[in-house]
């Protein structure tokens, strides 16, 4: 089974593409957002990613895929753990019965259709979204957290992006510089581990555009995950300026069993670890199980002053600002991390006469 975190570590959970676990009584979508559920605690978990293709084809009027998918992630959001999907091309208008492209219709036109997706999954259903590219669609949305002392933006982008949305992307990534960056969309990676140059034909940009414009430029964009192709792989590539960013691909199409890749980060240690684990008979994929190292984080802004740590008398702990001050002060920790560091200030008070 997938081992628990250490202290100070936390994960992310990103779940390939399902589209082959939406029909009829099928319950290993249920069955891997229920393992996380149950192990969200034991795992750290933060937040939980969704890579598209979460149907394989809409069934009006019933829209069955959708409510199994809706249904099985229905257990996070009771469970309130935060999660975002991306939209595939197959959660799009562009495919139709069979998982095919529509007959006589513009896929590419069609791909940017997403309003079944919207009824299922819509904005409101998000509450850690913090801004969104079109209002009223999940489309491409950017969402935020904190963990392991540091601050996080989730960025879910159309397949293919427009260059209007990588654009928006842009100034959302400019706008958080003390954010570490994450970016989730359907295609970025090919199985062979390189980024992707190509946009299926109805696309309208690709994977390389998306890193030229967006994932390269900025520094802190730290991982991109994606799905759409092949299993499982992943790249490390370095900036100019030293900074690392770590894009990691899972796919599947499994017709048996449920894989869910487990993201551990140590931002103290600077690494982050990825695993393959299937909640439903244990299976596991250690081909695609590896450790990245030498990885930096978002410095964020700090108040000016010398740089303390707080000992409760009561028990001997010291005091954290749990969530990166997020919830109230705490005394529960035995060591000194970044959230247990305070700025000492020096309050003065005129004489009252």
């Amino acid at each position: 089974m997938a081992a628990p975190v250490q202290p100070g570590q936390f994960s992310i959970a990103i779940i390939p593409d399902t589209q082959n676990e939406v029909f009829g009584q099928d319950q290993r979508f249920a069955n891997r957002t229920q393992w996380l559920v149950d192990k969200s605690a034991e795992l750290n978990l933060a937040f939980v990613l969704h890579t598209g293709d979460m149907v394989n084809w809409d069934t009006p009027p019933d829209h069955s895929q959708y409510a199994v998918a809706s249904t099985a992630l229905k257990k996070l959001d009771d469970a309130a753990i935060p999660w975002i999907p991306a939209i595939g091309n197959h959660d799009t208008a562009a495919v139709c019965a069979g998982g095919s492209a529509c007959p006589g219709a513009s896929a590419h036109d069609n791909l940017r259709r997403t309003q079944t997706f919207n009824q299922y999954f819509p904005v409101s259903r998000f509450p850690n979204i913090r801004g969104a590219f079109e209002s009223g669609k999940v489309d491409n949305t950017y969402s935020t957290f904190a963990a392991g002392g540091e601050n996080w933006l989730v960025l879910n982008l159309e397949l293919w992006p427009r260059s209007s949305v990588v654009n928006w992307a842009k100034t959302v990534v400019s706008g958080f510089p003390t954010h570490n960056v994450i970016v989730v969309t359907h295609s970025f990676l090919n199985p062979g581990g390189a980024i992707e140059q190509t946009n299926g034909g109805y696309g309208d940009t690709s994977g390389q555009y998306l890193y030229d414009n967006l994932v390269r430029p900025y520094s802190n964009v730290r991982f991109v995950f994606s799905g759409h192709v092949g299993e499982g792989g992943y790249r490390k590539d370095v900036r100019a300026d030293g900074s690392s960013v770590v894009s990691f691909l899972g796919t599947f199409h499994s017709n048996t069993t449920n894989p869910v890749q487990i993201l551990t980060v140590n931002t103290a240690a600077g690494t982050a670890s990825t695993r393959f684990f299937a909640p439903q008979n244990g299976a596991t994929w250690p081909q695609y199980a590896t450790t990245v190292s030498g990885l930096q984080w978002a410095a964020p802004s700090r108040p000016s002053g010398p740089v303390i740590a707080l000992r409760s008398m009561a028990n001997n702990m010291i005091v954290t600002a749990e969530s990166s001050g997020a919830a109230p002060l705490i005394a529960n920790r035995s060591d000194i991390g970044g959230w247990q560091q305070f700025v000492l200030l020096s309050v003065r008070r005129n004489a009252v006469a």
